[in-house]
Formats: C-alpha cells, structure tokens, sequence
C-alpha cells in the first residue's frame, strides 16, 4: 500500500510538482486499523474507514468515530462506524460523508481498500450480524464514489482484499469498479 502511494505522490512531473496529499477508503466490515495505525500520525495520508461499530465488533480497540489521528495527523482520520445489519440506505449516507471529508481534504490520489465481507452472509461478519448489503448495493457503492470524482483529475487505485462468500466476490468487486466507471462519466 505505502509503494502505491509513493508511486501517486510521484506522478506529476518535476516542475509541477505540488505537496502532493493521498486518500485511503477502506471500505470493509472490519475496521482497517492496521492500515489506519500506520498513517495515525501522518498529515499527507488522509484515513477513512467504513465499518461495523467496534463497540460490537473486532477490533473492539480502534475504529470509534473520535479516533481521528494524532500530533501531525490529527484530523487526518476519520472513522465511520455502523451498527450490524446496516443496509444500502445506510451504508449511502456513509460513503458520502466518507467521499465529502476525502474531497475536503484536498487529495491528488485514492486508494480504496475494498473489503467485501460486508456481503450479506458473508462468513466471517455473520456471528454479530453482518452487514446487509448484495448484489446491485455493489453496483451502487462504485456508482456513488464515481460521482463525487466525475470531473476532477485524482487517480484511484482499487485493492481487494476481503470478502470470503467465494460465490459472489468476483460480481461485487465487478460491480463497484464498474459503477465506478458510469458514477464517474465513464462507459
């Protein structure tokens, strides 16, 4: 992930260059606290994630919505719990707060951390609740990240890396990348 970023902040030409400020969505039932503990210090690494309330849910120790990094990077992460059970209308609200404070922050590239496991029955969210999304949520997820970048000259990378109900994995991530693409003005 560090490597993807440091390729981003490298991409303008030398006497262009700005002070060059990078967005990470993680977007997953789990808090991303490994990825938001590296960068809870750091100002040019703007972390947001959208996940089931740790009060209820692993990690139970990070991903509290007044977690919002330290020293340098304070304000620099910002954590969007859900309760179990959370539906496309609630998870829309959440991708929307979570694409207005990335866009406020003035980044020149994305990463989205694209967990799938917040499929609905999805084996490893299901002893607390999971999350209820499926099928053309997928769809809508990419479709509104896409809106909010429709226009504007920010790179995003998507990395998969969860989601274990094996049968529907390849049509979610399909499916976001893709709305991605209509969200965003693409074909």
């Amino acid at each position: 992930l560090k490597s993807l970023i440091d390729i981003s902040t490298d991409s303008e030409p030398p006497n262009k260059k700005r002070k060059c400020r990078v967005a990470i969505l993680d977007i997953d039932y789990h808090c991303g606290n490994g990825t938001g503990s590296i960068f809870y210090r750091d100002p040019g690494i703007f972390f947001s994630s959208i996940h089931c309330d740790p009060g209820v849910e692993y990690p139970f120790n990070a991903g509290y919505a007044d977690q919002i990094g330290s020293e340098g990077g304070k304000g620099a992460t910002h954590h969007i719990p859900l309760a179990p059970g959370a539906t496309w209308e609630t998870y829309k609200i959440a991708i929307e707060k979570a694409m207005n404070a990335i866009l406020a922050y003035d980044v020149c590239g994305l990463v989205v951390s694209l967990g799938l496991d917040t499929y609905e029955g999805d084996s490893v969210a299901v002893n607390r609740g999971g999350f209820k999304l499926s099928g053309l949520d997928y769809l809508e997820i990419g479709k509104c990240m896409g809106k909010f970048m429709k226009g504007k000259n920010i790179p995003i990378v998507f990395v998969q890396e969860g989601g274990y109900k094996m049968d529907v994995v390849g049509e979610a991530a399909a499916h976001v990348v893709g709305g991605y693409a209509v969200g965003a003005g693409g074909d």
